[in-house]
């Protein structure tokens, strides 16, 4: 059995969090039957799930889905109970923790809030637009929804609260900073930087600023012009010189001096022109400070294109970097982020496009020990987690939201994150029972495989793991079932089953069923805040599992 999954963010349990699980469990020695109101879905709640996966439902799509105010109810609900100021401070912990899936519910949420009513909302949503917009991509994106909003909402989008916003995003910067994002990122969603600047009516705050902004409106030459036969100071100098290295970048064919413009200056791959891409020397120029995890996902074409070459000075560099724990973990890469580069780099070809490989047996091996390493980067959520494994023949199907992938190996994947990380956890089996399977730290990719072999298969009924876990009086906190797209149950439906065991048991334990090739299905109730179904997988599915784990959603 051999295939991963995608990428997992490394999430630390906040302070907010260790209090709600202290509460969860005082509430276990009050009672032992089970308060309904306790597993409300509260708006609050559904805000939280919206900011972290883009819906306020129950179930997470690996497919992205398009973002309306339709899909947003809970906060123009919420807003109008007077917490629109809670409602801004959920989205500036959400965006600044890094608890989303992507930046695109933060952003639209904090659209919805400059654009409501409320005075107090909007002005406290204007305050934390430029934390929030960290980069011009989501200066871009948050525009955009904006402008799909203002049809709906029946007003306009560049008033006096938004040209001013927008000005103070430019002017908070220093020139080199502005300078290298507004060259990096021209344009996104159908806006740019002189359209911005435009309308925003923007007045620069200080001499570096309007230079760049002159470059923006007016571009290069007339900045040559205006600044030639002047006494400039330093910090000019250096943008005129920064913004004539990038005007050279645009029209030389050499690539001799693009590999060494991008060295010196250090230009990034978004500076240069397609056709500088074609040159081995340009990208092994490129290679010298490329982030990790873009170094992971150029593997197979800096390959192909005979960067990496064998037993070359750009393999060892690769490796050398695969093997140093402390850039590891500086770039926050998780287990899953090395296991994705090496199935794909394995397979020899891309999941997308023409690009073919013979793979580097040194690159390999070094993937393959970075991916044990890698496992010291992630933080233990401190829960008690149930693992249930479908190991049936089904699971070879490939998941849906990740090609490469097949369900076996997300699940086999997922049992050793937990064993590595967590120290309370039990891992079983669907077979005509439950079975439980001894999973331990120690054991390699290839021997979970082998234990999951060992299982003679039977039907996977979702409900087996707690009735089970009622049975033998196993503590959980966490259930988490991985089935491919067999999400059965027989006499007692999952919900049941699980509700039975948190009267029981008097414990506060959740459910998560993942149909990892499934593109719908119902198992969780919708007004239970403590279960959750998951249709595909992709590395947004793993970050959705960590914070319902962790009470954050």
């Amino acid at each position: 059995m051999e295939c991963i999954t995608d990428g997992l963010k490394t999430v630390k349990m906040s302070s907010e969090s260790e209090v709600h699980q202290t509460e969860l469990l005082n509430e276990q020695h009050v009672t032992k039957s089970e308060s309904s109101s306790m597993w409300q879905v509260t708006d609050m709640t559904r805000l939280r799930r919206f900011l972290c996966f883009g819906s306020e439902g129950g179930t997470y799509y690996s497919s992205e889905e398009k973002l309306k105010k339709e899909n947003a109810q809970a906060i123009m609900r919420l807003i109008e109970e007077g917490k629109g100021t809670e409602v801004v401070h959920e989205i500036k912990t959400f965006g600044n923790e890094g608890k989303t899936v992507t930046q695109e519910p933060i952003l639209f949420a904090l659209a919805v809030c400059t654009q409501c009513s409320d005075a107090s909302t909007k002005q406290a949503a204007y305050k934390v637009l430029a934390e929030i917009c960290r980069i011009p991509t989501h200066l871009f994106t948050y525009i955009q929804f904006r402008k799909d909003l203002s049809g709906g909402m029946k007003c306009g989008i560049w008033g006096r609260a938004l040209r001013k916003a927008v000005a103070n995003w430019y002017n908070s910067k220093d020139g080199m900073t502005i300078a290298m994002a507004v060259t990096k990122c021209k344009r996104r969603t159908g806006w740019s930087h002189k359209d911005l600047l435009r309308l925003s009516h923007l007045k620069p705050a200080n001499e570096d600023l309007t230079l760049v902004t002159k470059y923006i409106m007016k571009g290069w030459k007339e900045v040559e012009e205006t600044y030639k036969d002047k006494d400039n100071s330093d910090g000019i100098q250096r943008l005129l010189k920064y913004f004539e290295v990038l005007e050279r970048v645009k029209i030389t064919r050499d690539e001799h001096e693009v590999a060494r413009l991008i060295e010196e200056y250090r230009l990034v791959r978004e500076h240069l022109l397609t056709n500088h891409l074609k040159s081995q020397e340009v990208w092994r120029a490129l290679l010298k400070d490329m982030p990790v995890i873009t170094m992971l996902k150029n593997l197979g074409k800096m390959t192909t294109d005979s960067i990496l070459k064998p037993e070359s000075g750009e393999v060892t560099v690769v490796c050398e970097r695969l093997n140093n724990d402390t850039i590891l973990k500086k770039a926050g890469i998780h287990p899953f982020h090395i296991l994705v580069a090496l199935e794909t780099y394995k397979g020899g070809k891309g999941n997308r496009g023409k690009l073919k490989w013979h793979p580097d047996p040194e690159i390999l091996l070094a993937l393959d020990k970075a991916f044990y390493k890698a496992f010291k980067n992630v933080e233990p959520t401190g829960r008690r987690f149930v693992l249930a494994l479908d190991v049936s023949t089904s699971m070879c199907t490939q998941v849906l939201g990740c090609r490469a992938l097949y369900a076996y190996s997300v699940a086999a994947a997922m049992a050793m994150v937990v064993a590595r990380t967590e120290t309370n956890f039990t891992i079983v089996a669907f077979s005509d029972e439950i079975v439980p399977l001894h999973i331990t730290s120690e054991m390699t990719m290839d021997e979970v495989f082998t234990a999951m072999r060992a299982v003679p298969f039977g039907a996977t009924d979702c409900a087996l793991p707690m009735l089970w876990a009622n049975k033998t009086k196993t503590v959980a906190d966490v259930f988490l079932v991985f089935t491919d797209n067999e999400t059965y149950y027989g006499n007692t439906h999952p919900v049941d089953a699980l509700r039975e065991y948190r009267k029981n048991m008097g414990l506060p334990a959740k459910l998560i069923v993942c149909g990892l090739a499934s593109n719908g299905f119902t198992i969780a109730d919708p007004d239970d805040k403590g279960m959750l179904d998951i249709c595909g997988f992709d590395s947004g599915a793993l970050d959705v599992i960590q914070n319902f784990a962790l009470d954050l959603i």
